[in-house]
């Protein structure tokens, strides 16, 4: 393969788009000062002055006696003046972060000069929040003792809908800001998880094994290395610097069970090494109710509309990873060693619909793998850091359907004369999939001078695909599954950081480019498939992206993409079940606008914002169900989406505080595609099975008995509203009841009781309190109201 630059010829566009931001000295430290009194009472119009680096400057504190300095990095002297307090100086070491200054001065009149100088840095949370490229961030410290299921979490977040095709262990669809499915890519630790396997998908995760969730919208940093059309969920796994042993348990309705141990710890003297351990097993019969669906009233098999359970959906899932590292060697900060392995087994009730249910298909899954990561960075700090990570990953999938029982939703069958389930073979299916995945990731950035910050990343790729299916081939003439099939990707991104203003205006501008080679096979549901297709694909996109702090409190965040998003191996080959392979898929782009205003008050009680959005993609590669059993991945000519969105973030104090966000968005068909499955007069029509209109609300209260307690009260509150929504392609905005997804309001609540030394909790949950009938991927329904109890333990 030719190198990418001569392929492209784009290194002149590149070094022009870079060069071009060299023109503008900049200053790199913001200090937030704020003077108060020894009463704590905020000092208005005090005189600061600021000396050193050549540098000399004068401003007073604003009402809430605070004021922003903004300088090089270096030591200062800082003198604070005020007409009823004596005149203070000390020194400063700026290191070129974001500090905050708290100063106590005391009145002249009665004290001796005296001033409390207190640097707080801020935390990794806030630091990644208030970012260049702003992600949502959720901390899942709230939700470690508690049994929201990562999904549940993660529906909390504005813009953000993850749909569920049912219980525990379901099919995941994720829709971000209008663009959903595998145009939104999930990460866990900046690796895309599908190189992973299933087990790390997010219906598998638990809230125990992770610090927190980084939500990208449209706009996606270069560090990631992977495509993405409409966002980024990047999940960040617990780490610890401390010893601890972590154990929790948690049982529920429809039989429900989770269990989950997390240990990290220094075995020696020099804590240079470390070892961590997590491990975690989850079942589910999944035996909810299903409302209005085909029940048998009598010998001859006739049906009517009635109540009742699921019967061929259990669920089990186990983890297990292992973490080995050392840290601060002459040659690497930081180099560790994990390798993980799951085993998933799962029934299937139906296919991607509900309709005709299903009672004796399953899948069995196993994954294994092992990668390692090395970090180094410079002497001084910040100029410059490499980060590599190379890994391997194996996945085995086994899916049987050879019964020739036809089910009904009260569990009866008649006898049928075909075997398989799905009713798409003659002899059934029993697919066993092997596929290897073997990945290598370079994340490098350097510090051009004090204003300027380059970064470089290259991300390699590579699937082989192989099996068998033993049913299949009285189906078809030769095993389809035996030949070989291939996915190679590769990535290619850039970025140049800049700061203008005295700091307060960053400019990111990215260039990317992506290339892609397929080979796979395109099935029919017949007696023969088309032979073997081999196609290749190279594509280039870039992006522009600012952050404004017009004030301390208030920021501006612009920001364009042209972004591109490659179909992954799920896409091409199909899950060998449900979803039908298509290797002739395109790689899908789009032109993404962001455009946000944020506003944080200077004691970090109050955060807000209020953004819109725009998404003009083509080739949209989108899950189109062609039977109830069966569906695959096809390209949509050409969508737009519309839409705002606006979040509330208020801390009444310490014990009380409030979410609040809302999302409307419109998605809508510009053109349809060449192979003409969708219809001219679906153009204008919404997007079927998105969500439009949603918010959520979060609500949470900590009661403290008093200090001769040694234990705390926690309630959290939680309530998630869903409007209608089409189920199918509306024509002309015409509806009916029987093609829309109806509205919900979901309420979940959680009452806990934790140890003040944070070593043990107890937590009692109910999740669809008012027990509404909840619908959603596709229209399957999702369980009523249930009751869960979950016990942590930390031991340090």
């Amino acid at each position: 393969m030719k190198p990418i630059f001569e392929r492209l010829n784009y290194i002149k566009f590149t070094a022009v788009f870079f060069l071009s931001a060299f023109s503008i000295n900049t200053i790199d430290a913001q200090i937030i000062i704020s003077i108060k009194n020894e009463l704590k009472e905020v000092i208005p119009d005090a005189k600061i002055t600021v000396e050193g680096n050549d540098t000399f400057s004068q401003q007073t504190t604003d009402k809430n006696g605070q004021t922003t300095i903004y300088e090089k990095p270096g030591s200062y002297m800082i003198s604070i003046e005020n007409s009823l307090f004596r005149k203070k100086s000390f020194k400063v070491q700026l290191t070129g972060e974001k500090e905050t200054l708290n100063v106590t001065l005391m009145k002249s009149a009665y004290e001796i000069e005296e001033v409390i100088v207190e640097g707080t840095k801020l935390s990794a949370l806030q630091k990644i929040r208030e970012s260049l490229y702003t992600p949502e961030v959720i901390d899942f410290k709230d939700f470690k003792t508690t049994s929201k299921t990562v999904a549940e979490a993660l529906n909390l977040a504005s813009g953000l809908r993850i749909q569920q095709q049912g219980g525990m262990g379901s099919a995941l669809n994720v829709i971000l800001n209008g663009i959903g499915g595998k145009d939104v890519r999930v990460f866990v630790d900046e690796i895309p998880v599908y190189l992973l396997g299933r087990g790390f998908e997010l219906q598998n995760l638990t809230a125990n094994m992770i610090d927190r969730v980084e939500i990208y919208k449209g706009l996606i940093p270069v560090q990631f290395g992977s495509d993405a059309l409409g966002g980024v969920i990047n999940i960040v796994t617990r780490q610890s610097e401390k010893d601890f042993l972590g154990l929790g348990y948690t049982y529920g309705s429809w039989n429900s069970h989770e269990a989950t141990l997390n240990t990290s710890g220094h075995p020696f003297k020099n804590k240079k090494f470390y070892a961590g351990f997590d491990a975690v097993y989850r079942h589910s019969d999944n035996d909810y109710w299903m409302d209005d669906v085909d029940v048998v009233v009598d010998d001859l098999y006739n049906t009517k509309k009635g109540r009742a359970r699921r019967f061929n959906d259990q669920y089990d899932f186990a983890l297990a990873k292992v973490q080995l590292g050392i840290k601060d060697l002459s040659w690497a900060d930081n180099i560790k060693f994990i390798s993980s392995f799951t085993h998933t087994y799962k029934e299937w009730q139906h296919g991607i619909t509900a309709l005709q249910p299903w009672g004796e298909p399953f899948s069995r899954e196993y994954t294994g793998g092992a990668a390692i990561n090395w970090k180094k960075s410079s002497a001084e700090k910040n100029k410059w850091q490499i980060d590599v990570t190379a890994g391997y990953n194996f996945e085995q999938t086994y899916f049987e359907d050879i019964s020739s029982r036809i089910y009904f939703w009260d569990g009866s069958y008649a006898q049928g004369t075909n075997k398989g389930e799905s009713g798409l073979y003659s002899q059934g299916r029993t697919p066993k999939i092997n596929q290897n995945v073997f990945y290598a990731r370079e994340n490098a950035f350097f510090k051009l001078g004090d204003h300027y910050k380059l970064n470089v990343n290259l991300f390699n790729t590579k699937m082989e695909l192989s099996g068998e299916d033993k049913a299949g081939t009285a189906t078809y003439k030769e095993d389809p599954f035996k030949i070989p099939q291939t996915l190679f990707n590769n990535f290619f991104g850039t970025s140049l950081e800049s700061k203008f203003l005295q700091g307060r205006l960053i400019s990111n501008t990215s260039f990317k480019h992506y290339y892609n080679k397929v080979k796979g096979v395109n099935f029919k549901i017949s007696n023969e498939f088309d032979k073997i297709n081999t196609s290749s694909s190279s594509d280039v996109g870039f992006g522009q992206v600012f952050k404004w702090m017009v004030t301390p409190k208030v920021s501006i965040l612009p920001g364009y993409e042209y972004t591109v998003r490659q179909p992954d191996s799920r896409e091409i080959f199909g899950d060998y079940i449900t979803i039908s392979p298509n290797p002739n898929l395109k790689s899908a782009k789009s032109h993404n606008i962001n455009f946000k205003v944020h506003y944080k008050s200077l004691d970090g009680r109050l955060f807000t914002g209020i953004g819109g959005f725009y998404r003009n993609s083509k080739d949209r590669i989108l899950l189109t169900s062609f039977t109830n059993a069966l569906a695959a991945y096809t390209n949509l000519l050409k969508t737009s989406t519309l839409g705002t969105e606006g979040f509330l973030e208020y801390k009444f104090n310490n014990k009380i505080g409030l979410n609040l966000n809302a999302t409307y968005l419109d998605t809508r068909l510009r053109g349809v595609d060449d192979s003409g499955i969708f219809n001219y007069q679906y153009i204008g029509a919404r997007i079927p099975n998105t969500p439009y209109l949603f918010g959520n609300t979060q609500v949470s209260y900590t009661l403290d008995p008093g200090n001769k307690r040694n234990y705390y009260f926690r309630f959290l509150y939680t309530g998630s509203y869903v409007h209608e929504y089409f189920l199918t392609w509306a024509i002309n905005g015409v509806k009916s009841s029987k093609t829309t997804i109806p509205s919900q309001f979901v309420n979940d609540i959680s009452v806990s009781v934790h140890s003040k030394n944070e070593k043990w909790s107890f937590a009692l949950d109910c999740k669809n309190l008012t027990n509404a009938k909840v619908y959603d991927n596709f229209s399957v329904q999702k369980p009523g109201r249930s009751v869960y109890a979950k016990i942590t333990y930390l031991l340090n």
